[in-house]
């Protein structure tokens, strides 16, 4: 039930906030939907705040921290994976280009699998699982009209820097997923 309340709170708080303000700020719905539903989510005792206590300021990720090893069946896998992967991109390259109300170009559908494949395989040198694109992206630049490619990028770098500082991970770690369920909602 709390689990509910929760996605309820965070998900008309970012209605509300949409419906009610004016211009430029509606875009920020779905982050002040995240922060109500976390500040909701704390007195209830749905926040865990262990992970605090021995984070660091600042942090480097480590390069190859696990052996390489060659296994086949881990192969196969991961290649599967990566077509599905490369599938869902094609997808929400498309889905992003019908909410500009155009079709996607070659160079885009190929450059954005490459890409795909690029941040996997650099992904896999830092010992994380290959990644994927998000349908999420597609909501939130459908409903903020944002596409400048400085915007994105800026907020690919903002993002970068905050894979350095341990405390930005932590706290996403600790939103309850009740409170990222409501705001995915209202993405999509």
């Amino acid at each position: 039930a709390t689990n509910l309340i929760l996605g309820t709170v965070s998900l008309l708080a970012g209605l509300v906030f949409q419906g009610l303000a004016k211009g430029a700020t509606k875009q920020l719905s779905v982050l002040f939907g995240l922060v109500v539903g976390y500040l909701v989510a704390i007195p209830l005792g749905k926040v865990d705040f262990s992970g605090f206590a021995s984070a660091q300021l600042f942090s480097l990720p480590g390069v190859l921290p696990v052996t390489p090893e060659f296994n086949l069946g881990a192969i196969i896998t991961v290649t599967l994976i990566f077509l599905v992967s490369a599938t869902e991109t094609v997808g929400d390259c498309s889905a992003l280009t019908a909410a500009l109300r155009r079709n996607p170009t070659d160079k885009e559908l190929s450059g954005a699998v490459t890409a795909d494949g690029l941040v996997s395989s650099l992904a896999g040198v830092f010992g994380c699982s290959p990644v994927t694109s998000f349908s999420q992206n597609v909501g939130l630049i459908a409903m903020t009209g944002v596409v400048n490619r400085r915007a994105i990028a800026t907020g690919a770098v903002v993002l970068v820097l905050a894979g350095f500082v341990p405390v930005v991970s932590l706290v996403f770690a600790s939103l309850p997923e009740a409170v990222l369920g409501g705001c995915t909602i209202m993405m999509f």
